[in-house]
């Protein structure tokens, strides 16, 4: 019979042996904040971006660590802070970058209005701003200071993975979980082409329209049919379907573009809905987040949060994965509201 010292030691290194087993898990995460349309409003741009702590509550410095940002475009014409927003981005830029984050910017439609010298929505505080029309057309060029930025950082799209640096090693199959952000929307047609042609002939668009001296709003003599096609109404800059075609139209138009981007989520802005995101499709698979947060529309001030949390659970046998991705709608002023949860499990 055991004595009961040796009785101890077994308890004790049972309890051990259980401890080890049951701790031996590693969690890691990831969020995103994505903001659409802010039109010229840096006051609403700061209360979103504190709101979901992107920045400090009195100040412009980045507190979001290695947390993504996601501008879907437009911040530019209807309002008299352009100048303040594009320094605003560039500044936030550099910060998340030393701070393991990142910055992403998408081109929207009145980016490229602007470049092409289409100053229909410009107010007389943004011109006022950069120090009147002419110094302001110069910023807009290709010599300019935003139409540098412009050409450096922004893009028509982007497809951001959702699961966690940490996590992508354990990810064997290449459709790993992802969200693609665009102004308009990418039609089936678009999606064929890729993102990385997509942001080619966005870039070369814009590098003529910021070179070449043209009638306002008019194309330059050298753009391809292929760049105009961009501009076009089915195009990522323009495109309002998933916006505003019926339910099933829409989703069946986009469950045939996610595939070939790679991706199971589109995110857009372009077409303000005042109220709150639009979540359409039994899988959420189109949010459309312009809320009309600038002062001009008179809408939400709001972001998309999508909180990413991956858990790995190693046993004797074999080791188990959880993602669990939640996306949330965060309004300045009210509790955040869950938009979709989604949970996927792999061993």
């Amino acid at each position: 019979m055991p004595s009961l010292f040796q009785l101890g030691c077994f308890v004790v290194a049972a309890a051990s042996a259980y401890w080890i087993w049951t701790t031996d898990v590693r969690v890691s995460t990831r969020r995103i904040v994505a903001v659409a349309d802010l039109h010229g409003d840096y006051d609403h741009a700061l209360a979103v971006l504190r709101n979901t702590g992107i920045i400090a509550p009195d100040s412009t410095e980045w507190i979001a660590g290695s947390d993504v940002l996601v501008s879907t475009g437009d911040s530019v014409d209807r309002g008299d802070d352009t100048f303040q927003l594009y320094k605003l981005y560039h500044s936030l830029r550099e910060q998340s970058a030393k701070a393991g984050g990142e910055v992403i910017n998408l081109l929207g439609n009145h980016e490229m209005m602007n470049a092409l010298h289409d100053w229909r929505y410009v107010t007389p505080g943004d011109l006022h701003s950069f120090g009147g029309p002419a110094k302001r057309r110069h910023a807009m060029s290709v010599d300019g200071w935003v139409g540098q930025e412009w050409l450096d950082w922004y893009n028509v799209t982007a497809t951001v993975p959702l699961l966690p640096l940490a996590a992508a090693g354990s990810w064997g199959a290449s459709d790993a979980p992802a969200v693609t952000f665009v102004h308009g929307g990418i039609t089936p047609a678009w999606a064929a082409i890729g993102t990385d042609e997509i942001n080619a002939l966005g870039h070369d668009l814009l590098l003529k329209a910021l070179s070449d001296p043209h009638p306002n709003g008019s194309f330059p003599p050298n753009t391809t049919k292929a760049e105009q096609a961009l501009w076009s109404p089915d195009g990522p800059f323009w495109y309002r379907g998933y916006a505003v075609d019926e339910t099933a139209a829409a989703c069946a138009t986009v469950q045939k573009a996610l595939p070939l981007l790679g991706s199971q989520y589109m995110v857009m802005g372009h077409t303000p809905h005042l109220g709150g995101f639009q979540v359409r499709c039994e899988n959420e698979e189109i949010m459309v987040i312009d809320t009309g947060i600038s002062r001009a529309y008179g809408g939400r001030q709001s972001a998309l949060e999508i909180l990413v949390r991956y858990t790995q659970h190693k046993a004797r046998q074999a080791t188990h994965h959880t993602l669990e991705t939640e996306f949330r709608a965060a309004y300045v002023g009210h509790a955040t509201e869950r938009l979709h949860l989604r949970r996927l499990q792999w061993k």
